[in-house]
């Protein structure tokens, strides 16, 4: 490889007619194309009448949509146009033209072609595989009632509660009340003039304007904050953008003052999980150490409290069959050491889920780093610590120190790391890497070696977790599992693996906590 090539100048000479297709539209003009497109993609909704679309385009199906422009493109689009295009409300060049739309992302996609080219090799390919699916994915997350649900009950729960009325000034309630207020309001226009006339009794104005505080931006600071973080090298598409942070643009939007929010989606996941960074970047803030030291162990401890219990709730709506006995999590004494079981287990005759439940989670690094692999490698380290205190517990339950049930060895064992949020860990590459660390860590230990053959685990989302205990209810934990780690399907995430063998089990699911929802966000549906 040409050295010369491999350095952010050579990277910004590609991105030069990108900046400069740009240059030549009007702000507001373009967050309506944005916003218009992220509409159609995510809600199905139809284009206005004035946005030119080729009807190749229009006749496609969404995966077909996405080979042509994908909303993680269109992201990265609205990140440029914030930076490079002019403020005024007119200008004689727009994407609602689909000539220049389609211009400026292939323009776009020759950048990433050309960083492809001089960044990515045969011994960085399955990394690169492994940042696209960081990069790809969360897109499927569409904003739901289910995943707010989610979030709304972990952090409306005490003490989480309180720490975010500490940190961000909000209760769960108006927090989650005045986002899907926004929301609702973002997916009929990208624009809200201000001042914001509010006309739901249950959110005050106060409330509204906390709201606006955390998770908005005026035009000009947010243009300075991307300027600062845009890396015109391997980075280029997977750097941060403050854009995840302030979904919501301060701006004159045709002419009048305005919260401007060209990709909703982006708002809605800043109130679910993003909003574990946000809690933490205003704990950052506390200037006393002791302090804040202090409400950051508060925090993790109670979110890992919460999650775990919400576990609980996830199993008791979804396991009805008789046959299936469930525990959670006791404590027991080893000796002189107090000890916890894992923290729930599901059985039936044949198996058991031995299941740990974390919040950990995979920092930005280890997501988007090509050729440096300590940050995946230190992220690997910490996954699989947890895998190893399970096979602890499995290791305790097999000398029957377990206080509330008895070792049977006729049952198969199935420990499951469950993970707030995806880790993407699937493939060949990283589960590889994690078993070399995990071996290791088991003879330190002094555990059996055999434990990793005999007793094979997974890790698995909490968003995967709440079909297949519906699907295990159903079958059994020793017919799913066990054909999860038939042949190659060990390496497959639990979403195609559930796709793929128990397809017609899995379109049976349903949303476990509808009636919850419902309850919750009454009064904003009730008068808005």
């Amino acid at each position: 490889m040409n050295e010369c090539k491999n350095n952010n100048a050579d990277i910004y000479n590609f991105y030069k007619p990108l900046r400069n297709h740009l240059s030549k539209l009007a702000l507001d003009d373009s967050f309506y194309v944005i916003w218009s497109y992220i509409q159609n993609y995510q809600f199905n909704n139809k284009f206005p009448q004035d946005i030119e679309v080729a009807l190749d385009f229009l006749n496609q199906d969404h995966i077909q949509k996405i080979r042509m422009c994908s909303e993680w493109e269109l992201e990265t689009i609205t990140r440029e146009i914030i930076i490079n295009a002019q403020n005024s409300n007119y200008s004689d060049k727009s994407l609602k033209a689909w000539s220049y739309f389609s211009t400026l992302i292939n323009k776009l996609k020759s950048i990433e072609n050309e960083i492809g080219r001089i960044f990515v090799n045969k011994d960085n390919i399955l990394v690169e595989l492994f940042r696209i699916s960081h990069r790809q994915f969360p897109w499927q997350i569409r904003p739901n009632g289910e995943y707010l649900t989610r979030y709304y009950k972990i952090f409306s729960q005490e003490p989480l509660n309180k720490i975010l009325i500490k940190t961000v000034g909000l209760t769960a309630k108006e927090l989650y009340l005045s986002g899907m207020l926004f929301i609702g309001a973002y997916l009929k226009s990208p624009a809200i003039n201000t001042p914001i006339n509010v006309q739901v009794s249950a959110i005050k104005n106060e409330e509204i304007e906390k709201f606006i505080k955390i998770f908005s931006l005026d035009i000009s600071s947010l243009r300075e904050k991307i300027k600062n973080e845009i890396q015109y090298n391997d980075k280029f598409v997977y750097s941060f953008s403050s854009l995840r942070s302030f979904p919501i643009i301060k701006m004159c939007y045709r002419q009048k003052e305005s919260l401007v929010c060209p990709m909703p989606t982006l708002l809605f996941w800043q109130i679910t999980d993003g909003i574990y960074y946000k809690i933490l970047e205003e704990i950052k803030e506390i200037r006393d150490e002791k302090e804040q030291k202090i409400v950051l162990g508060n925090f993790g401890n109670s979110l890992g409290e919460q999650f775990q219990s919400y576990v609980g709730e996830v199993l008791e709506k979804s396991i009805q069959n008789k046959d299936l006995k469930i525990f959670k999590e006791q404590e027991y004494n080893d000796g002189k050491n107090r000890k916890d079981t894992v923290d729930w287990m599901i059985i039936d005759n044949n198996a058991m889920l031995f299941i740990e439940c974390k919040t950990k989670r995979m920092k930005l690094p280890a997501k988007i780093e090509l050729n440096d692999d300590s940050f995946i490698k230190a992220e690997l380290d910490k996954m699989a610590d947890f895998i190893k205190q399970v096979y602890k517990s499995i290791d305790d339950y097999k000398n029957n120190k377990y206080p509330n049930i008895k070792y049977n060895k006729s049952r198969k064992i199935f420990p499951v790391i469950l993970t707030l949020e995806h880790w993407y860990l699937f493939g060949d590459k990283f589960l590889n890497e994690l078993d070399i660390i995990l071996k290791n860590k088991i003879k330190e230990n002094n555990l059996d070696e055999k434990y990793l053959e005999i007793y094979p685990y997974s890790i698995c989302s909490i968003e995967e977790f709440e079909k297949m205990t519906q699907i295990i209810d159903k079958i059994g934990v020793d017919n799913f599992m066990s054909e999860k780690f038939d042949q190659d399907r060990r390496l497959w995430a639990f979403q195609s693996f559930m796709n793929s063998d128990f397809n017609e089990e899995y379109k049976k699911t349903k949303v476990l906590f509808d009636d919850d929802y419902k309850k919750i966000f009454e009064e904003v549906f009730k008068e808005h």
